[in-house]
């Protein structure tokens, strides 16, 4: 277990979003100047801002998204290359998703503390976007997305 928490930490702290232009909000920019990876993986379920950084690294670094995938359209390139990268069609590829991830953590004890962080709808929040914790990353992600890291056998429950 301890050898599955340092391939993780290295994973997270690969990259800094500062290191892209662009896609940065500035609460996120500002977690990474103050965190420097003193965070622990629960930290991410009770501040947004860290939440939000990790999601955006994990964006850039491991394609996180698409940003919309009710969106057949809009999410088409998403999926075709994911589906080269995989050496697959995109049809296959969209089964890869963060709902079926063996990262994807909706364990009761953990949506209970990501409803009590988000507030009064986090139970419908929760619910309604498929919410689990990433524990490759760090963030709460939603089930129908995917990212380059998926890996079969989930999720946590």
């Amino acid at each position: 277990m301890e050898k599955l928490k340092n391939i993780v930490k290295d994973i997270v702290l690969e990259g800094k979003l500062s290191d892209w232009d662009g896609y940065n909000t500035p609460a996120a920019l500002k977690k990474e100047k103050q965190s420097k990876g003193k965070n622990k993986p629960e930290d991410s379920i009770t501040d947004l801002d860290l939440n939000t950084k990790n999601r955006n690294l994990t964006i850039k670094e491991y394609s996180y998204g698409p940003i919309n995938p009710a969106d057949e359209v809009g999410s088409k390139q998403f999926w075709k290359d994911k589906a080269e990268m995989w050496n697959t069609t995109p049809e296959a590829a969209k089964q890869s998703r963060c709902h079926n991830c063996g990262a994807f953590d909706q364990k009761k004890s953990t949506l209970t503390k990501i409803a009590k962080a988000i507030g009064d709808d986090g139970k419908t929040i929760i619910k309604n976007a498929n919410i689990g914790f990433c524990e490759f990353f760090w963030f709460k992600c939603a089930g129908a997305r995917s990212c380059d890291a998926w890996v079969g056998g989930g999720p946590i429950k």
